[in-house]
C-alpha cells in the first residue's frame, strides 16, 4: 500500500464508473458528471447530451481550461497505478489527439461521429456500447451520447460505414475508440438515429429522456449538494442513486417535494445500491483508490511522498502526476 492510499479517508470511495477524484474544478463540472452517470447507471438512458469547447487547436471541457487530452492521460496513469490495464484510456487519447487534428478544418455545421464498442465483461463493462454524435458549431462541439444494446464489432463496423461511408476493417473496441471522424456535411441527428436503427438495438424515447429531464431537474438541490461538499462521502453518492431509482420506479413520487440537501433523505437511503455495469466498467468500489479529495492534500493526488517498490527508498512525485522516474534506482514506478 502506498503512503497516498494511506493517507486518503476510507469513507472518501469512488467506483470505476463514477471516479469520485476532483481537485480544484468548478462545481458545474461535478453535477455534470453526476447527472451523467445517473442517466447512464441508474436510468439506462437512450441518449445523454453535453458539449466540449474547441479553443486554442484543443477540445476542452466547457468549464475548466484543461486539454481533454490531458485529463485522458491522467485517466492513463491512475489505471496504471492500481496495476489495471490502460489500453482504452489510451485509444481515447489517441482519439481526443485526432478529433483535435481534424477539427483544425472543420467547418460550421459539420458532424462528429465516434464509435465507442463496449470493453471485457470482466473488467466491468456492460452489454452495450455509445456512439457519439456532434455538431461543430463555432468554438462549441455539441454532442450526443447514443446507447446502442447489444452490439458486436461488426455492427460498429456498418454503422461506421453508412455514417461515414469509410470502410474499416477494425477487430477491437480501441480500434473504434482511437479513431473519430469529422465529416464535412450537414447530418441531422434524425438521420443518425435512423442508420442505428437499422443496424443496432436502438429506439429513441423521448418519454424516457423527459422523465429524467424532470427527475434531475427536482433532484438538482441534492446533487449540488453532494458536488459543493470538499468530503463527499460513499454513502451521500448511495443516496443519490438510489434515490432516482425510487423515483424511476414509481414516477408519481416525483409529485412530491424533494429533499434540500443530503442529510434530508433517511438512512436507508445510504445503503449500497445494486451493482452495474457500463460503459466506465463497474460501480463495484473494490480496489479503487479513494477520493483525491482532502483539505490536506498537497495537489490534486494527495501527499506526493512515496516509497519505490523496487528499491524501497523514499520519493518525492512531481506535483499533479502519478507516475515518476525513482529519483534513486531511475525505474519508472506508479507513486
Amino acid at each position: 500500500m502506498t503512503t497516498i492510499e494511506r493517507q486518503r479517508p476510507k469513507e472518501q470511495v469512488g467506483s470505476d464508473a463514477f471516479r469520485n477524484e476532483y481537485a480544484d474544478v468548478p462545481i458545474q463540472v461535478i453535477v455534470d458528471d453526476v447527472a451523467s452517470y445517473l442517466g447512464e447507471y441508474r436510468f439506462n438512458l437512450p441518449k445523454y447530451r453535453y458539449s466540449f469547447r474547441f479553443k486554442d487547436g484543443k477540445l476542452r471541457d466547457p468549464h475548466r481550461t484543461e486539454p481533454m487530452e490531458d485529463l485522458a492521460q491522467r485517466a492513463i496513469e491512475r489505471k496504471i497505478a492500481e496495476r489495471k490495464s490502460s489500453l482504452r484510456e489510451r485509444a481515447e487519447k489517441q482519439g481526443f489527439m485526432n478529433l483535435d487534428s481534424q477539427l483544425r478544418y472543420a467547418r460550421e455545421g459539420d458532424a462528429v461521429i465516434w464509435a465507442s464498442p463496449p470493453g471485457p465483461k470482466s473488467e466491468g463493462y456492460g452489454d452495450y456500447g455509445f456512439v457519439y454524435f456532434g455538431k461543430v458549431e463555432d468554438e462549441n462541439i455539441k454532442m450526443t451520447a447514443i446507447r446502442v444494446e447489444n452490439p458486436s464489432i461488426e455492427k460498429f463496423r456498418k454503422a461506421v460505414y453508412m455514417l461515414t461511408g469509410e470502410k474499416i476493417d477494425y477487430e477491437f473496441a480501441e480500434d473504434f475508440l482511437d479513431s473519430p471522424r469529422v465529416v464535412h456535411k450537414d447530418m441531422k441527428e434524425g438521420y443518425v438515429d435512423a442508420i442505428l436503427k437499422r443496424v443496432f438495438d436502438f429506439e429513441p424515447n423521448e418519454k424516457e429522456q423527459e422523465k429524467f429531464r424532470q427527475i434531475i431537474k427536482k433532484m438538482f438541490p441534492l446533487i449540488y449538494d453532494f458536488a459543493r461538499n470538499r468530503l463527499r462521502k460513499r454513502e451521500d453518492l448511495y443516496a443519490l442513486e438510489n434515490y432516482v431509482l425510487e423515483l424511476k420506479r414509481d414516477y408519481y413520487i416525483s409529485d412530491r417535494e424533494a429533499p434540500s440537501n443530503l442529510q434530508d433523505l433517511g438512512v436507508i437511503y445510504r445503503n449500497e445500491p445494486p451493482k452495474a455495469a457500463g460503459s466506465c466498467g463497474s460501480t463495484e468500489s473494490n480496489n479503487i483508490f479513494n477520493s483525491v479529495f482532502s483539505l490536506n492534500s498537497l495537489d490534486k493526488y494527495g501527499s506526493r511522498s512515496f516509497e519505490c517498490p523496487s528499491c524501497g527508498k523514499t520519493n518525492i512525485r512531481p506535483k499533479d502526476k502519478l507516475i515518476s522516474n525513482c529519483q534513486h534506482c531511475g525505474k519508472d514506478v506508479a507513486c
